[in-house]
């Protein structure tokens, strides 16, 4: 077992411990699903975690609004409560949650003919095989910086059909795949470990969740919120005015992003992304939005 160095007692390369929340936005049942399937992953340090929770709690606050905050429900006016609340959030992790939360999304092209198929025996193998490369890009993205950390998942509890082994596959292979490339390459890779062996299911709706995991109840809805408006961002498909508004947000920092980091304006580099899979030769490549009213004056302007 390697002996880890101090000095003073102190270790100079101390572990970081990251809660990982997931969740996605599409669903992919085949050849005949929905084209686009998005995984999102949200890195929080488990140090600032309850800070992340104030925040948000502040902004509930001031906006009055307590009920979950699910994207698909998300309707009325632009500047009704739950519209409100889902602003402040967003406008809240663009401006300080994302200089220490770490955000990436993976948004994959069932539809592209580059898209193997026939990898799948079954729609949940592809849905964890996805998740699995959006956390494995996501550490080797934003915490490269950091040599050791401790990871334990969280992802929103929902049915899962008989079999699925989601639970379990996704922190083992995470893990494992990334200390294969870590023994290749160490200073591409923190060394990982985990600290739970299994993705904890959290209920999403904060009225209805246990008390002690109300905290990680209010980041899934985060990481729900951030997913669900790439995908709008990218897709354009709601005409919900709510919905495009946020959407207009997201698709910002994703624009500003594509750009070299010198041309960057955000200060998101590294700490938030979006990348899409598979273009025609089975590569990543940056997103390409369909906001039907980009370019165009905000309604937040």
């Amino acid at each position: 077992m390697p002996v880890q160095l101090t000095i003073f007692g102190v270790d100079p390369e101390p572990e970081v411990v990251f809660n990982v929340y997931h969740d996605e936005s599409g669903t992919y049942t085949g050849r005949s699903g929905e084209r686009w399937l998005l995984h999102g992953v949200l890195l929080v340090p488990a140090l600032k975690q309850e800070e992340v929770f104030m925040l948000l709690q502040q902004a509930r606050q001031e906006t009055g609004y307590w009920e979950e905050i699910h994207y698909v429900k998300l309707r009325g006016s632009v500047y009704g409560p739950k519209a409100s609340c889902s602003r402040k959030w967003l406008h809240l992790y663009g401006t300080y949650l994302s200089g220490f939360c770490y955000y990436r999304c993976l948004a994959i092209d069932t539809w592209s003919p580059a898209f193997e198929h026939n990898r799948f025996s079954a729609p949940q193998y592809a849905y964890n095989r996805f998740a699995r490369m959006v956390v494995e890009g996501a550490i080797a993205w934003s915490l490269k910086k950091y040599k050791r950390v401790a990871l334990k998942f969280y992802s929103d509890n929902k049915f899962r059909v008989e079999g699925d082994n989601f639970a379990d596959y996704l922190p083992r292979e995470v893990v494992a795949s990334l200390t294969k490339k870590r023994q290749k390459k160490p200073s591409a890779y923190p060394a990982v470990r985990l600290l739970h062996p299994t993705v904890i299911g959290v209920e999403s709706n904060p009225k209805k969740v246990e008390p002690e995991l109300l905290q990680e109840s209010e980041l899934i809805q985060l990481v729900d919120l951030l997913t669900s408006n790439i995908a709008q961002a990218l897709t354009g498909r709601s005409s919900q005015k709510a919905k495009i508004a946020l959407a207009e947000m997201v698709a910002k920092w994703i624009d500003d992003v594509k750009k070299p980091p010198w041309l960057q304006t955000r200060e998101l580099h590294r700490r938030f992304s979006v990348s899409c899979f598979p273009d025609s030769r089975g590569r990543f490549y940056d997103p390409v939005l369909s906001m039907a009213n980009k370019g165009q004056k905000s309604f937040f302007d």
